[in-house]
């Protein structure tokens, strides 16, 4: 369910803004929307604060797995501490990069060894050429008349050679420009570079101990970046301050005693269409789990949309199970998810939930249709045998695969219906609600249509009248007469919104499409591992890693076919059929949020 919001107004005095802040922040009931841009640097110094310490506490979670964990935390404040980090960390970050840069040269100067370049330079003074050069194949240098040459290194790349002469000179070799510093002072400069990174990574370790203190610090200067922002974008109106946003409606008496308190001016108004109005969905318990799909995804339901968790969990359920299509992978789900949750005692139960549910719907698809680990049905234990559906596993597979591909339409249908009957109920009394009348018997019109083309089955007899009837009660009522002027564009786009309708239903012929590629791939590869035979000791383990891997990536495979396909067909079919456009805004109020530890 939507919960219902107020839009609230607070006027204060100027000089008592930021006390009134405090109190809404404690409050924590009020969805601020700003009145200004931000002006002031208040809240961009505070977002610089709170990178700093961001940045501190990545680098010690990159080192808390090295230091002694019985150290104590260093007695220092937390704002030097954090300016400290980011100082040995950029340190850290130069020193590596000039490493990098010494490596790079001593991998350059190492094919032509160890030389003086000042000497070769004292040479050049008194006559004497010394270059160094590359070449692919020696046979191609042209070698000048005056010159001797040296090899000095050869590699999978060519030869490294030198030419010496008593007269300056060309050649048609790559020449290597003579550093101004030798290899060995450059592996010097490696070693002392190498040891300084040491001894930078070994503060930092032993900084790790402060993580929890860094965290804290972190979590209080983001608490300081939203009472800033709030605090920049108020609207000032000379000695008046004003504070806008919205509440729910069950927590405008706890507003009201606050600013009898605050002595705040209010003005509490119902939101019009146009006004930006936060979401805050409150979930009936047997829908919450479905809560872990829609963070996922960010996305919620604008204000004045529908609330449709609870389809959306019941049939991603049923999509999640049947993409998968095997019991095997649900038991193994399943039991993953039990493990998780002991892991994970104190973490938010929902997820654990949900995981459950889905592991649950898989098993009980697989096992009525007989599939577990993409062994052949008739190789299965005669319990396992027993619970499988006749009508879906038959004895002609051609014919069991057109059961299921009628069920994949049969479920699209009435999730759609679903849609449109929900229409119903919100547009009743107003004629557009017959309009969805119409639009529920072209989805079955559709539905029928799909049968004969992708499975040729009959058409039945009443199909013209229904699709007739159905058309007709779109185009009378789908638009008001009066709107006719300016909506006329959705009768002249109708029959486009046919053929969509044709595709909507026709796209979930992807369940079942994509549940058969899952079992080709799982049955390939236990093919694969079973031709090997058990003849020799040594094709056991091959055939074991064989049948991981392949089973591991076909799970892959199925986790992204979910995100894609199960994921879709409620949140594109079934919302265009509710005209859902997930356009919301979350509900965040102005408060202090909980620390979340990294433990």
């Amino acid at each position: 369910m939507i919960t219902p919001m107020q839009k609230l107004s607070i006027l204060c005095l100027a000089s008592d803004t930021n006390a009134s802040l405090a109190a809404l922040r404690e409050l924590g009931v009020l969805h601020v929307t700003p009145s200004t841009a931000p002006t002031g640097e208040t809240h961009d110094e505070a977002q610089r604060r709170v990178e700093a310490a961001k940045t501190a506490l990545s680098t010690l979670s990159a080192h808390e797995h090295t230091h002694d964990h019985t150290d104590k935390p260093a007695a220092i404040d937390a704002g030097t501490l954090i300016t400290n980090i980011c100082d040995l960390r950029h340190q850290l970050k130069h020193n590596e990069e000039q490493l990098t840069n010494l490596q790079h040269q001593h991998q350059s100067l190492q094919p032509y060894g160890e030389f003086n370049p000042e000497s070769i330079a004292a040479l050049a003074e008194r006559g004497i050429f010394v270059r160094l050069y590359h070449a692919r194949d020696l046979t191609t240098v042209e070698t000048p008349e005056t010159a001797q040459l040296h090899i000095l290194s050869s590699d999978k790349s060519g030869v490294h050679f030198a030419l010496i002469s008593n007269s300056d000179f060309t050649t048609n070799a790559a020449e290597f420009h003579i550093p101004t510093t030798s290899l060995n002072a450059v592996d010097a400069d490696i070693i002392a570079t190498q040891l300084e990174i040491d001894g930078i990574n070994e503060k930092l370790t032993k900084l790790a101990s402060a993580h929890d203190q860094v965290e804290q610090e972190l979590h209080e200067r983001e608490e300081a970046t939203r009472y800033a922002y709030v605090h920049d974008t108020l609207g000032q109106h000379g000695a008046i301050s004003l504070l806008s946003g919205f509440v729910p409606v069950d927590t405008i008496e706890h507003v009201r005693a606050a600013a009898s308190t605050q002595g705040w001016g209010l003005l509490i108004e119902e939101p019009s269409a146009d006004d930006a109005v936060p979401t805050l969905l409150k979930l009936p318990r047997w829908v919450t789990p479905i809560k872990a799909v829609l963070k996922m995804l960010a996305i919620v339901p604008g204000y004045h949309e529908s609330d449709i968790s609870g389809v959306f969990l019941i049939f991603f359920s049923i999509f999640f199970a049947i993409l998968i299509g095997d019991a095997g992978y649900g038991v193994l789900f399943l039991l993953i998810t039990l493990w998780a949750r002991k892991k994970a005692p104190k973490a938010p139960a929902y997820p654990f939930v949900l995981f459950g549910i889905l592991s649950t719907c898989t098993i009980i698809w697989g096992a009525v249709t007989g599939n577990y680990f993409g062994i052949h049905p008739d190789a299965l234990p005669g319990l396992l045998q027993g619970f499988q559906m006749s009508w879906l596993t038959g004895p002609d597979p051609e014919i069991a695969r057109n059961h299921v591909m009628k069920l994949c339409f049969i479920i699209g249908a009435v999730h759609l219906t679903i849609a449109h009957v929900w229409n119903i109920i919100e547009l009743a009394p107003s004629p557009k609600a017959i309009a969805q009348l119409g639009w529920i018997g072209l989805v079955w019109s559709m539905y029928f249509t799909a049968l004969n083309m992708v499975l040729q089955l009959a058409i039945p007899a009443f199909f013209l009248p229904l699709i007739l009837g159905s058309v007709a009660l779109i185009l009378l009522f789908m638009t008001p007469p009066k709107a006719m002027k300016t909506e006329w564009i959705h009768h002249a786009m109708f029959p486009l919104s046919v053929v969509n309708c044709f595709v909507d239903i026709v796209s979930y012929i992807r369940l079942f499409a994509v549940g058969l590629a899952s079992l080709s791939v799982a049955q390939s590869f236990n093919g694969m591992a079973m031709d090997l035979g058990w003849s020799r000791i040594w094709t056991i383990p091959l055939m074991a890693l064989i049948l991981l891997a392949g089973h591991g990536l076909n799970i892959i495979l199925c986790a992204l076919g979910i995100l894609v396909h199960g994921v879709r067909l409620n949140t594109l079919e079934f919302s265009l059929h509710k005209d859902l456009e997930w356009k919301g805004t979350p509900y965040q109020p102005f408060a202090r949020t909980q620390r979340q530890t990294s433990n």
